[in-house]
């Protein structure tokens, strides 16, 4: 009925915490899948003590030959899944002890819909009753910000519903979102989404060693969602969408994690800085932000003169010195 598929690279421990909460909530009906996407130490080594523990629970390790990139491991979740319905976990994320259950509930509940979303940020916990959501547009329409869909751990995806559009998902993994362009071009005009109100999963992302984490600078690319075979509508909808995680995603992120972070000589911020001014903070009309983007390019070029400037303005607004998340994992 339902594939629990873990994607993981180089958080074994991280991994092996998360499922230990788990596996004892885990009913025959599930099957986890963990895509251990060619780690420094094999993911099996890590965790086959704990899953000798649980021999009642259906799970298989599958590891990768090569890294095939966050996205590469995304779409092999949906590839490998055997079952109708198909929760892709974080390995970072603990799922709740009536997580599991509600899940269950939920796919018997709506089991004509092609995706289910749970509450997880602020935004999302203010939902006072499931909404039901008719095509593409009305999803677009209704989720509170991008970011809700976006985050995997919170989504339950109808796999027969949407393999059929699994092309999509490998032509847009560059977008770090390839399960955001299948689920959108599987609803077209009919197909339908429940917004929940209810909780699956604590979000562990904040928890995480800095150095683990994923850098927010890939998911800049998210804006090549634009590029979809949708009607004109429908991208209309989404581009205001996109617009507003520019106040999310801000410019001043981007001008102060390119000045401090230390690249080969070889290498160009102010290249990386152009591209993404130019393909995602166009979407952003303000004044401010406008002024910020020219003269970001003059800070990003000239790092060791703006980053004494810019750590001691940091320092003020904020009563605390700037850390930066200094990791391109992929």
């Amino acid at each position: 009925m339902l594939t629990i598929a873990i994607p993981t690279y180089n958080r074994n421990d991280i991994l092996c915490s998360n499922l230990s909460y788990l596996l004892p909530h885990v009913p025959i009906e599930c099957s986890i899948l963990i895509i251990d996407n060619a780690s420094e130490i094999p993911v099996r080594d890590s965790i086959s003590d704990l899953i000798n523990q649980y021999p009642e629970v259906n799970v298989t390790v599958v590891r990768n030959r090569y890294n095939l990139g966050l996205t590469g491991n995304l779409m092999k979740c949906f590839e490998l899944c055997n079952d109708d319905w198909l929760w892709i976990l974080g390995d970072d994320d603990r799922v709740l002890d009536v997580g599991v259950e509600q899940v269950l509930d939920d796919i018997n509940r709506y089991n004509y819909t092609n995706f289910i979303n749970y509450a997880w940020d602020e935004a999302s916990f203010k939902r006072n009753r499931d909404i039901i959501t008719n095509g593409v547009n009305e999803l677009i329409d209704s989720f509170e910000s991008i970011g809700v869909v976006l985050f995997i751990s919170s989504g339950i995806y109808n796999v027969q519903k949407l393999r059929p559009f699994m092309s999509y998902g490998s032509f847009f993994q560059s977008s770090y979102a390839p399960h955001l362009a299948m689920l959108f071009m599987s609803l077209k005009d009919e197909g339908k989404c429940v917004l929940s109100t209810n909780r699956i999963v604590d979000n562990g992302g904040f928890d995480v060693p800095v150095h683990l984490r994923w850098d927010q600078m890939f998911f800049y690319q998210i804006i090549l969602l634009l590029r979809l075979p949708l009607y004109p509508d429908a991208l209309k909808k989404l581009r205001i969408r996109m617009t507003e995680l520019t106040r999310l995603w801000t410019i001043e992120y981007l001008i102060f994690t390119l000045t401090f972070t230390e690249y080969p000589k070889h290498l160009r911020p102010d290249t990386l800085y152009k591209d993404i001014v130019q393909s995602f903070f166009y979407l952003d009309k303000r004044p401010r932000v406008r002024i910020l983007s020219f003269l970001g390019y003059f800070i990003v070029r000239n790092p060791s003169v703006f980053r004494p400037i810019l750590y001691r303005l940091y320092r003020l607004i904020k009563g605390k010195s700037f850390v930066l998340n200094n990791n391109l994992r992929i």
